[in-house]
């Protein structure tokens, strides 16, 4: 098995989740990060430490490279680590538009490079059996897909991060940094692309308090702040027409109390529903027409044999979002071998830029559709 020399660059929350999970696989050697601040890149205990991720990217040793840098970084990064060569698997979303995320589409393509998204969800344990029962026709003719993914980390006007930044995150924030997990997610179960949406996308809090010192994600801060304008989305809903009739609809909100990382997904088909919450990862709740409603409980001796290659640890020892990630690069890094085993070719089924760009284009088509205030139809074409 081939061992890949990894550069990460972008320290912040989701930066260290990528090291943390890099570390955890024995064919992955981390020797460099890319972070302006030097001390905390210097306390990841790595051999090569870069202030400029232009020095990472160049670095000839490096094999692959991990983007885990705020939005607007993250076209100019992708775009350079496929010209210099390297694989790369980055964080949504791969660009601020679908013209840019179309073009990184194409330079991976032409230059024969692995390209890959963090959609994580779907490497969880659960999630994996419910793509398993979907694909064996256990539900019957899918249906429906509804859902929602709440959070709130963002309700008061003095919670701030740059994603409430149009200039940082884009235009699409609680739609693009929490909607796009549920979109990926509702695909990537059913198998079904969405074909059409109608929205209602709102800016709750128009101005926000932005602390002159920096904040990280999730963290709570007093400061001295100042009164910045936001155009961003607080709250949205959605209506989707899939492939083959199937209908759909999902909330999003940053704005909720209560919800932390409350991504719920329910999947209603012709001879039973499937229901699946992130906050309660172990369990699949399965819906009855003509008999009782059960649970399925994450037990690897009862799981598919393909569900059981990314399952970790025993029935009663939970698995969680460090470990859907880690899973997520587990598809990654098989794809990546030359002369791949028979399981690591079983699990080379990892995100792709190309499901990136498609998402960034649902994305786009519900945002137009608020706008416009009609039916949008999707076009993954550009």
């Amino acid at each position: 098995m081939k061992k890949f020399k990894v550069g990460i660059i972008g320290l912040g929350f989701i930066g260290m989740v990528h090291l943390e999970a890099l570390r955890r696989l024995d064919n992955i050697e981390v020797i460099a990060v890319s972070e302006t601040d030097l001390t905390k890149a210097k306390a990841c205990n790595v051999k090569k430490v870069y202030e400029h991720w232009e020095e990472l990217v160049a670095d000839p040793e490096i094999e692959v490279v991990h983007n885990c840098t705020p939005n607007h970084f993250h076209f100019a990064i992708n775009q350079a680590c496929l010209k210099a060569g390297k694989h790369v698997l980055s964080e949504k979303p791969l660009a601020m538009d679908s013209r840019e995320t179309f073009e990184l589409t194409q330079l991976a393509t032409a230059n024969g490079l692995k390209a890959g998204v963090n959609f994580a969800y779907r490497y969880y344990p659960m999630v994996q059996w419910a793509k398993d029962l979907i694909r064996t026709g256990y539900l019957g003719k899918i249906k429906t897909v509804h859902g929602r993914y709440l959070q709130d980390w963002l309700m008061f006007d003095t919670d701030y991060n740059w994603r409430v930044e149009e200039n940082l995150g884009g235009r699409a924030r609680a739609l693009g940094d929490i909607g796009s997990h549920w979109c990926d997610l509702a695909c990537y179960l059913t198998g079904l692309e969405i074909q059409e949406v109608m929205a209602d996308y709102v800016t709750i809090l128009p101005v926000r308090q932005r602390p002159r010192l920096k904040v990280e994600t999730f963290q709570q801060q007093k400061a001295d702040t100042e009164p910045i304008s936001v155009t961003t989305d607080d709250w949205a809903a959605v209506l989707l027409h899939f492939e083959q009739n199937v209908v759909g609809n999902f909330i999003v909100s940053q704005v909720s109390a209560g919800h932390k990382n409350d991504l719920e997904i329910e999947i209603d088909g012709s001879l039973r529903s499937l229901f699946w919450r992130q906050e309660d990862p172990e369990h699949l709740v399965i819906g009855e027409r003509g008999g009782a409603n059960h649970t399925l409980y994450k037990d690897p001796a009862v799981m598919p044999e393909a569900v059981q290659a990314l399952t970790h640890f025993p029935s009663g020892h939970p698995e969680g979002f460090p470990d859907a990630v880690k899973n997520n690069f587990i598809q990654f890094y098989s794809a990546l071998q030359e002369q791949p085993t028979a399981q690591e070719q079983a699990t080379a089924d990892y995100p792709t830029f190309n499901d990136g760009h498609r998402i960034t284009k649902a994305i786009e088509g519900i945002i137009q559709s608020s706008v416009e205030k009609k039916w949008i139809q999707i076009f993954y074409e550009r």
